[in-house]
């Protein structure tokens, strides 16, 4: 059975031909009987940032039911199993673990946050299970080999995007970066440092870090007001942006703050109120508002899956992430090993689920599947197109 292809495909007509039933014994491999596929997450469902990991795992299980309902890929369903990390690199090590050598997962998928899955790198090569798709758009899965493979646009890419348009666009040249001192944060960091420096022949008039527990942004407020940035580009996740803004307003200063995808999300809004509009950012796949056949088709499933949870960038995070995987195994076909899917994986080539961005595996290092990006701004309270989509360019951090 060939795997599905075309841009306008609804993801129903996807599921209903993902059913195959076949007959005889296949090669054994871990995470893989007759009957299942077994899938493994760490994910922050409690802590610092669990709404990103309880609507990723929604978005996962909901595109997971409905293909499940159907009769399986293959004749096979597909099993999520997640547990808790609460955003911390040495219980990410803990879970991956029990994980692969207790539950037996066939790959780890959408595991959540940089440094937490930086923490289990070596332990899944060392296991040569696949981390596919993980939720980190860190650079470092597009170099890591074989193991790792990416899904969207790097942070480096897209603080690319955020640096030509401040430059060319607005002809901004006094700029500042506030980034999370770890992995994540560094990546657009660094990638932005190197785009100012070789690109426009700039430096940052500011570099002020934090770290993942912070909650007072007062001293980094400080900082930079009296660098006189215009611009401050925010390489942080949900909570930040909000008190930041907050605590730059209370004492007069008000740049324009931009930052990369992990920003775009409703909570920004819903922490920040007054403080974010006209906050900006970047968004590597459609708002979870847009038309189309996916989306549509997104949409009814969470509304059939996890009700109580409102539609958002997070949930629809996770559930490209299983269609992705659902593609994936289809084209695997029934003789399932973490080496045919991972070819599966490389066999894909401008592929569209429906939702007008197309998917092509990057090659040898792993670069993202999707590389397309646009800018959104906050106005009246909502995400809102800015800019067309865009192929970023491969930004370099150093």
């Amino acid at each position: 059975m060939k795997g599905l292809r075309g841009g306008a495909v609804l993801i129903s007509v996807l599921v209903g031909l993902l059913v195959l039933f076949a007959s005889g014994p296949v090669r054994a491999e871990e995470g893989v009987t007759d009957k299942e596929v077994v899938v493994g997450a760490g994910l922050d469902l409690t802590g610092a940032v669990a709404n990103w990991g309880v609507n990723i795992k929604a978005g996962m299980e909901a595109l997971f039911n409905r293909v499940n309902e159907a009769g399986g890929i293959h004749g096979r369903k597909i099993r999520l199993i997640a547990y808790d990390h609460v955003y911390q690199p040495p219980k990410a090590v803990t879970n991956a673990k029990r994980l692969v050598e207790r539950d037996h997962v066939f790959v780890m998928m959408g595991h959540l946050g940089t440094p937490t899955t930086k923490a289990i790198k070596d332990y899944v090569e060392e296991k040569r299970v696949p981390n596919i798709f993980p939720a980190t758009l860190a650079s470092i899965w597009t170099t890591s080999g074989k193991w790792h493979v990416g899904d969207l646009a790097t942070y480096a890419d897209q603080t690319g995007l955020i640096i030509d348009y401040l430059v060319k666009e607005r002809k901004i040249r006094k700029i500042a970066s506030f980034y999370q001192d770890d992995e994540y944060g560094l990546d657009g960091h660094l990638a932005g440092k190197s785009r100012l420096k070789h690109q426009y022949d700039l430096a940052y008039v500011a570099e002020v870090d934090y770290k993942r527990a912070d909650i007072d942004f007062s001293s980094q407020a400080a900082k930079l007001k009296e660098s006189g940035a215009d611009a401050v580009i925010l390489q942080a996740v949900y909570r930040e942006p909000p008190r930041l803004a907050e605590q730059c307003a209370a004492i007069g200063y008000k740049p324009l703050f931009i930052g990369p995808s992990p920003i775009v999300l409703a909570k920004t809004i819903e922490l920040g109120g007054k403080h974010v509009e006209g906050l900006m950012g970047v968004e590597v796949y459609p708002l979870p508002t847009d038309p189309g056949p996916f989306l549509d088709q997104y949409r009814a499933d969470m509304a059939k899956y996890a009700p109580s949870l409102p539609i958002d960038t997070t949930n629809l995070y996770g559930y490209q992430k299983a269609a992705l995987f659902a593609e994936a195994l289809q084209r695997t076909g029934r003789s399932l090993t973490r080496d045919s899917v991972l070819r599966a994986i490389e066999s894909i080539k401008d592929w569209d689920p429906g939702w007008g961005l197309k998917y092509t595996y990057g090659g040898d290092n792993r670069r993202g599947m999707s590389n397309a990006g646009r800018l959104v701004v906050v106005k009246d309270g909502k995400w809102t197109k800015a800019s067309e989509w865009t192929e970023l360019k491969e930004v370099g951090r150093r």
